[in-house]
């Protein structure tokens, strides 16, 4: 089993970049969550300002509307924060090395992150939603770096 993970980062990339990125690398279906917490943020909607985790099955349906994003699958994790109206920074996370048009690679200090998928852990939501899967990134003398989000458990919490 590979013990290493990639991540990726687009700078500057638009709305369209956005959704082929995750087209390609996440791929569809996938589940996706975003929502306002700074530029956009309504404090009277509360939490109406956060969109909760929703199955995506077409890629036309993604939203990026707001301050942040995340799209997520087995395959990968693409993460997005606006800089501007059409100007995304994005970062893809992933156990599979790929070849992204524009990106560069991120290492820690040129080594590869390190990876563990946790057998049984999983991160608990509440309203009884679905658990989610996640891969630990870690720097090379395993100080966890990142969480990738991996998927929602089949069944849900009771």
């Amino acid at each position: 089993m590979n013990n290493v993970g990639y991540m990726y980062r687009l700078r500057e990339a638009t709305g369209a970049e956005v959704r082929r990125v995750v087209r390609e690398y996440v791929g569809i279906p996938c589940w996706t969550f975003g929502g306002a917490a700074l530029w956009d943020v309504v404090p009277a909607d509360g939490r109406a300002n956060l969109r909760p985790i929703t199955k995506l099955s077409d890629i036309d349906r993604l939203d990026i509307r707001g301050d942040f994003g995340h799209a997520f699958s087995e395959r990968a994790e693409v993460r997005w924060k606006r800089l501007d109206d059409d100007a995304y920074d994005v970062l893809i996370l992933s156990e599979t090395e790929l070849s992204i048009a524009g990106a560069c690679p991120l290492t820690c200090e040129g080594a590869p992150w390190e990876i563990e998928r946790p057998a049984k852990a999983m991160i608990l939501q509440t309203d009884k939603q679905p658990a989610i899967r996640y891969v630990l990134y870690r720097a090379p003398l395993g100080a966890l770096q990142l969480v990738r989000l991996a998927g929602l458990a089949e069944e849900e919490r009771r």
